[in-house]
Formats: C-alpha cells, sequence, structure tokens
C-alpha cells in the first residue's frame, strides 16, 4: 500500500519527460530558458520519486521470496533483514517526496 499520491506522481513523471522532449526540439532562448529552470527544480523530487518506486518493487519482490514456501530459511532471514532496511528507506524517501510536494510559496 502506498503512502502517497501515486496519480499525482505519474502527471509529474509524464510531466519531466514532456520537458525534456520539448528540450530537444527548436525553440527559442526564452523558452529554452524556462523549461531548463523548471527541469532544474523538478528533477531531485523526479529521482526521489524514481528512487522510491525502485524500492518499493524490491519491498515486494522480497515479500514474494519470503512468502515462497521453498525459499531456504536463511535466505528467508536475509531476505527479512533486506526488507527492513528497505522499508526504512521507503518511509525516508516518501517523507522526502511529500516534502518537494509542498507548495514553495504560502499563496500557492
Amino acid at each position: 500500500m502506498s503512502i502517497l499520491p501515486e496519480a499525482k506522481l505519474d502527471v509529474l513523471l509524464a510531466h519531466h519527460a514532456s520537458l525534456e522532449d520539448q528540450l530537444l526540439s527548436q525553440m527559442n532562448s526564452e523558452a529554452y530558458v524556462k523549461i531548463t529552470r523548471e527541469l532544474a527544480e523538478l528533477n531531485p523530487l523526479i529521482d526521489a520519486v524514481k528512487a522510491y518506486r525502485a524500492v518499493e518493487k524490491e519491498i515486494s519482490d522480497i515479500d514474494a521470496l519470503i512468502s515462497d514456501p521453498q525459499t531456504d530459511p536463511e535466505m528467508r532471514g536475509m531476505a527479512e533483514a533486506e526488507r527492513a532496511t528497505l522499508a526504512a528507506r521507503s518511509v525516508e524517501l516518501a517523507q522526502q517526496i511529500r516534502v518537494a510536494l509542498l507548495p514553495k510559496d504560502a499563496m500557492d
């Protein structure tokens, strides 16, 4: 279960990809500067979202390994320890994303 607004994250990722595509097209210098500034602001958030989703995928894979009855008990123990580490990282990334999603200006 995700603790973040996944739909909003999908929109942000799509917007970021759109901005990157726009940089490849012909544009005037004013538009180029505007897009590069927006990308510079978005990049840390996008990196955190990608890292968060990668950690969530790893947790899902580890859960499958742990729940498999054929998994070696020693391997299951290592997987459970890794899962705890990944869960902590997931919470940390989710908090980082939530903070980044807050409006920069009180008027926003």
